[in-house]
């Protein structure tokens, strides 16, 4: 028994050293449809200092920051609502503790069929970078990993 929590606190340690360290490379994409106003929210969190690796900024300068990470986000993120392409929408961005969220808004959409979604955030930056998006809409939900390779998924509704 004295072996086990040995063990479990050595696992322990270590997990913790892993996540502080922050080997794995990772944003998570929530796409969430508001039916009633016809309001389209995406919001992407990821680590703050990978994304300011990413836009070549710290999130200190705030107006230099926005400045980059828009035009960053701008080239990372393509939607398109029943095959028509919405550009992006940059509506702004929070910084918490480690993470940040940048959050992007389209207005006036009605009967969404289908989203197609391009997030290719920070793959240009880690090879190993995983893009997790999860769905919100019509009810149906739903959750997909986009990596380099294939940062794009097209949902029905």
């Amino acid at each position: 028994m004295k072996y086990i929590k040995y063990l479990f606190s050595l696992l322990l340690v270590l997990v913790t050293f892993n996540l502080n360290a922050q080997d794995f490379h990772t944003a998570n994409i929530k796409v969430d449809y508001e039916q009633e106003t016809g309001t389209l929210n995406i919001t992407a969190r990821s680590f703050t200092n990978q994304l300011e690796k990413a836009v070549g900024a710290d999130v200190s300068n705030k107006s230099n920051f926005e400045n980059k990470l828009k035009a960053y986000v701008n080239s990372k993120v393509d939607v398109k609502v029943n095959g028509k392409a919405l550009g992006t929408s940059y509506y702004g961005y929070q910084v918490n503790d480690k993470s940040t969220r940048v959050f992007f808004k389209f207005d006036k959409i009605s009967n969404i069929n289908s989203i197609e979604l391009k997030v290719a955030l920070l793959t240009d930056i880690f090879n190993d970078q995983q893009n997790i998006v999860t769905f919100d809409v019509k009810n149906k939900k739903d959750t997909k990993v986009l990596t380099g390779n294939n940062d794009t998924i097209k949902m029905s509704f």
